[in-house]
């Protein structure tokens, strides 16, 4: 008996959760304060008037078969025929209107003379690449040219006698000796026709030896 009380006092507070839910949310938001507590705002329009069906215009005429077949064609061309009378009392030319009395610009259209292009400026011609490098070797530590250097020199200088020449000595990591091979090789060349104007000279410290080359 008292387990039968026991359950019908289960079902009645379970039922009385289920018809209370909503009032049980609204309690809580209550309780929780914010935005959320605040009472829903109403939906646009609900203090207007409800529309008068009366106010609807009736539906227009259905289009008569010439009015159809003109939108279909208008449809399929994008060009619509003029309304009836819009083109009355126009007069519309049946030629070209006169060319204007101008002087020098009174001749027919397919006779009159091309323009004359302008001519291109002459572009400058590039210049030749650089030579490969004449290399050249020094004594050890020193800006001496042994004999065998002697006729590779003559030979550059008698090709390269008018052109700009680069003279690059390196000086085992003396900058000072590397400057007087440059040197060295510049006064070989001078001596051998080439003018002291057009070489260039380089000294690097790093390196053994020397070279010259042809740069434009």
């Amino acid at each position: 008996m008292a387990r039968w009380r026991f359950k019908s006092v289960c079902l009645v507070a379970l039922a009385g959760l289920l018809c209370g839910c909503s009032a049980g949310v609204d309690t809580y938001h209550q309780i929780e304060g914010g935005a959320i507590a605040q009472n829903r705002q109403a939906p646009p329009g609900d203090n207007l008037p409800y529309p008068n069906l009366a106010d609807i215009p009736p539906p227009l005429p259905a289009a008569g078969p010439s009015a159809q077949a003109a939108m279909a064609t208008q449809a399929k061309t994008g060009i619509s025929a003029p309304a009836p009378g819009a083109l009355a009392g126009l007069n519309l030319p049946t030629s070209a209107p006169p060319a204007p009395n101008v002087p020098g610009l009174n001749l027919p259209a397919a006779e009159l003379p091309a323009p004359a292009a302008a001519p291109l400026p002459a572009l400058p011609a590039a210049p030749p690449p650089p030579s490969p490098p004449v290399v050249l070797g020094f004594r050890p530590h020193s800006a001496l040219l042994p004999a065998a250097d002697d006729a590779p020199l003559r030979a550059f200088a008698q090709r390269y006698k008018d052109q700009t020449v680069r003279v690059v000595g390196f000086g085992e990591g003396n900058l000072a000796l590397a400057l007087q091979r440059a040197q060295r090789l510049a006064n070989a060349l001078t001596a051998a026709g080439v003018p002291a104007s057009a070489i260039r000279i380089t000294a690097i410290a790093s390196g053994s030896g020397g070279f010259v080359q042809f740069v434009y």
